[in-house]
């Protein structure tokens, strides 16, 4: 099934088009330029008006609450005291210099023992080194410089919806590659090999190639840990046919399910990496070392969005060739290197501090489950990031995306929370949004609860 209300989607695109040539003209930008000036996705004006007059419980009791960023603060404190220490310890003159655009060696070597032990779990058929590593300014970049190398404008990139709401934007304002939405039997599963054929055929009927397809496990807008199985099919599928598969794993220590616990009552982490469940693709081992890349960061494992330390684990030589260029642009600083590298060699830190911000998500996260319960909010089971995937179709009038967006917008009129709509995470049906639960305190998180819940028992 892909996305529903493509024509929607369409009609909108070509009154865009004739008021960006419209702004091309007017300010002498080239059509690349004038794109640009999109927003990267429809409630940035929220963004906007909850920052400036924000929800603080005794100063401004009733201001905004923003549950649409994904960010974590929740144990920032430590991570960012233990980066202060990295700064602090002796640093080469190297840092001041020029260095490797992927990254320092001494960074690109801590990162790639610490996929290794951490997302990777010490397996000893997973082979990571710091060759193949590009270490950028964020995910974000990482991911533009990826494309950038393995598309080419107009190309399609299949994404199993719901999805993280700017990847439209991460592929398309540079690149010009365009994302294609395509979902499973329900919300939390990903298409099948059939399903993913009828969207390439789709595509190529509308005149595109499709190059890639693009995964994201642990799921942002979700909070599932896809089966391996089905992510397994999907990985499969794309080599099979000559595609790219990047797997983006940015959450991928952001794992609170409380289901399997260690001695000390931690949980144990049920994610796989894909880098673990590559050394059983026999079949296709040497399709794999050029088509099969991972993305990770520090953005969300580490509460550190604003550190934009992104990561591409890559054996194509071409793709790392083209990188050894293009990272000049987003390369990271030295002293900034130094530091993650000083922070990342300190393992006993590195396990101590992620079992912390675990439980820390665990507590925030059932914080949430008991007020969406407590209102009858349906909600999908999560057990890693920081979202919860909520249904109010039963307070829609009728299943359409001007009503989903009549919906939102009297929670953010009426209710002052913000919440990424579904449409931005281009599901299949009107209804649903995403809440962020990890960058406001717990007090702010019921509030908003709350409000949800009067504001709909008045809808």
């Amino acid at each position: 099934r892909i996305w529903s209300s493509t024509h929607l989607w369409r009609r909108e695109a070509m009154a865009d088009d004739e008021e960006l040539a419209a702004l091309a003209a007017a300010h002498g930008l080239s059509a690349r330029g004038a794109a640009a000036t999109r927003p990267p996705f429809s409630y940035l004006h929220a963004f906007f008006r909850a920052m400036s007059e924000p929800f603080d419980p005794t100063d401004r009791p009733d201001g905004y609450i923003n549950l649409a960023v994904a960010q974590n603060f929740l144990t920032v404190d430590a991570v960012q005291k233990r980066l202060l220490a990295g700064f602090a310890s002796p640093q080469p003159a190297s840092t001041a210099a020029y260095d490797n655009m992927k990254g320092s060696e001494r960074l690109r070597t801590a990162m790639a023992a610490h996929m290794h032990r951490v997302l990777a779990k010490g397996d000893y058929r997973v082979k990571i080194s710091a060759d193949q590593l590009c270490i950028s300014a964020g995910c974000g970049a990482i991911l533009d410089n990826l494309f950038m190398c393995i598309t080419e404008p107009g190309d399609a990139v299949l994404i199993p919806a719901p999805y993280y709401p700017a990847f439209d934007n991460d592929l398309r304002v540079r690149n010009g590659a365009v994302a294609v939405p395509v979902c499973g039997d329900d919300a939390v599963s990903l298409p099948t090999p059939t399903q993913l054929d009828e969207a390439v055929e789709k595509a190529r009927a509308d005149g595109r190639a499709v190059k890639a397809i693009l995964l994201t496990n642990p799921s942002n807008p979700l909070g599932v840990i896809y089966e391996e199985d089905s992510l397994m099919d999907a990985i499969i599928w794309g080599l099979a046919n000559d595609m790219h598969v990047v797997v983006d794993e940015v959450y991928a220590s952001s794992v609170f399910a409380q289901s399997d616990l260690d001695d000390r009552g931690d949980c144990v982490n049920p994610f796989v990496s894909v880098m673990v469940s590559e050394t059983n693709l026999a079949a296709y081992e040497e399709t794999a070392k050029t088509r099969l890349h991972v993305v990770y960061g520090l953005s969300k494992d580490f509460c550190a969005s604003g550190y934009r330390v992104g990561v591409l684990r890559t054996r194509n030589e071409g793709v790392l060739r083209a990188m050894d260029n293009v990272a000049y642009f987003c390369t990271l600083p030295g002293p900034m290197q130094h530091a993650v590298a000083d922070m990342l060699e300190d393992e006993r830190w590195v396990d101590e501090f992620l079992a912390e911000n675990a439980r820390n998500l665990r507590a925030q996260h059932g914080a949430l489950t008991v007020a969406l319960a407590d209102a009858g909010i349906p909600a999908v089971n999560a057990v890693a990031g920081m979202f919860a995937w909520i249904d109010l179709r039963e307070w829609m009038r009728e299943s359409t995306w001007e009503e989903e967006n009549r919906l939102w917008t009297r929670a953010f009129e009426r209710a002052k929370i913000v919440m990424t709509p579904g449409r931005d995470c281009r599901h299949g049906e009107p209804g649903c949004f995403r809440l962020c639960f990890a960058t406001v305190t717990t007090e702010a998180l019921t509030t908003a609860v709350g409000r949800l819940k009067e504001m709909l028992a008045e809808h």
